[in-house]
């Protein structure tokens, strides 16, 4: 078969196109209005290619830049985003020149590291383009509505009566939470507007993780309070005006429940006590908006695992997990050794760290 594509920079005025192929081809439908705020308004910036049969465009690939803290050290990063090809033109390898070239593009603009959440049928075209494959992420939930949860995952009654006795056997014995009382001083309160005070929280707890994406307050403003669409609360303990833990929350809609998020945190080390109490409370918050169940990802190596395993929460079971989403990297530069951004154990990721939740 003859090419009869290209690839080409982004150009002002594809949005609509590239927009309205997103939709035909994922499960969630996306406003303008979203691709605007995620694309044009990313106080960090962005790139983006094309691929293009004469006028028509067949397909695209962007990327978001980020900052990374690697051993306390930030570094320029990309995440790759909205990869997608038109299904009349696929099995030509537009993915794999797409990847190429955007690759190429951050080197060349200095970016020492790219990453992206890929699901199963994207992995094969990271692969060509040498990724290091690093974990699928790590999904926890702690069920609200036993008996929900158990019809929609065992929808013979049968065994939707046993899962649910099981269930709540496990969460009562097992998986019980561990309820923990705030120190004295220490006071968790709903934040309006992300300010300095984060920043300052960000410069401490950057140096207690080996690899962290930066979440300043810039960054946490544009992502989470001012996205469109989605609406999320944000919860810190503070003491005296000082941030020691923060939350960040939203309820959505999915496979035929009411599902309350915990899409991002951060913690630090000393505070475990603190951080047990402020997820506690989140868990409160979110069954007030009657939610059938609470979920979170966190890595299993971290620290933040035990954290919600004395919460109650537990491994997601396959049943409520249907899709697998794997987190990748490349190393572009010599800025990061290698050695050490290829250990999984070594990063901390959170499904606010993707573009979908």
């Amino acid at each position: 078969m003859n090419r009869t594509w290209s690839i080409r920079d982004f150009r002002d005025g594809d949005e609509g196109e590239i927009n309205d192929i997103f939709n035909s081809i994922f499960i969630r439908r996306r406003s303008l209005e979203n691709w605007y705020w995620k694309f044009t308004k990313n106080p960090e910036g962005t790139i983006m290619f094309n691929a293009v049969d004469g006028s028509r465009i067949v397909g695209h690939l962007g990327a978001l830049n980020r900052q990374i803290a690697v051993k306390g050290k930030e570094h320029s990063a990309l995440l790759e985003v909205d990869g997608m090809t038109h299904p009349d033109y696929g099995r030509q390898g537009i993915f794999t020149e797409l990847g190429k070239k955007l690759l190429s593009k951050a080197k060349d603009s200095g970016a020492d590291l790219a990453y992206g959440f890929p699901n199963e049928y994207a992995m094969r075209g990271h692969k060509k383009l040498g990724c290091v494959e690093l974990f699928k992420l790590n999904v926890m939930l702690k069920p609200v509505n036993i008996k929900k949860i158990s019809r929609k995952a065992f929808p013979n009654r049968n065994k939707a009566f046993f899962a649910n006795i099981a269930q709540r056997f496990a969460f009562t014995v097992v998986y019980r939470t561990r309820k923990v009382k705030l120190p004295d001083g220490v006071v968790v309160k709903e934040i309006k507007e992300i300010d300095s005070k984060f920043d300052d929280f960000w410069d401490k707890v950057k140096a207690t993780h080996n690899i962290v994406l930066r979440r300043d307050s810039t960054y946490l403003n544009w992502r989470y309070l001012q996205c469109p669409e989605k609406h999320y609360r944000v919860y810190a303990a503070e003491r005296k005006g000082e941030v020691l833990a923060w939350v960040m929350l939203r309820t959505m809609e999915r496979f035929g429940l009411r599902n309350g998020i915990i899409a991002d945190m951060l913690f630090l080390p000393e505070h475990e006590d603190i951080s047990c109490a402020l997820v506690h409370g989140a868990c409160e918050e979110l069954k007030k908006e009657d939610v059938d169940l609470i979920a979170c990802s966190v890595p299993r190596q971290t620290r933040y695992f035990g954290v919600f395993r004395q919460c109650g929460f537990m491994p997601c079971p396959d049943k409520l997990n249907p899709r697998d989403v794997y987190f990748i990297v490349y190393v572009l530069s010599d800025n990061v050794k290698r050695d050490i951004v290829s250990e999984a154990s070594n990063w901390f990721v959170t499904w606010g760290d993707t573009d979908v939740v």
